[in-house]
C-alpha cells in the first residue's frame, strides 16, 4: 500500500474565523487541519459536480 503523502501549505484566517474553526474542533473532537481537509475536500467534490 502506498504510504500517506502530505503537502504542507500555510493560509491566513481572519481571526473570527480562526476562534470558530477552533471551537468547532474542540466541540467535535477533531484536529482544525481535520476540518480543513474535509472542508477543501467538500469544496472540490462540489466544484465537480457541477462541472459533470
Amino acid at each position: 500500500m502506498k504510504p500517506k503523502e502530505f503537502i504542507y501549505v500555510k493560509v491566513r484566517l481572519k481571526d473570527e474565523l480562526h476562534e470558530r474553526l477552533k471551537a468547532k474542533a474542540q466541540q467535535e473532537e477533531r484536529s482544525m487541519n481535520y476540518l480543513i481537509n474535509k472542508a477543501v475536500e467538500l469544496l472540490v467534490n462540489q466544484n465537480k459536480e457541477v462541472k459533470a
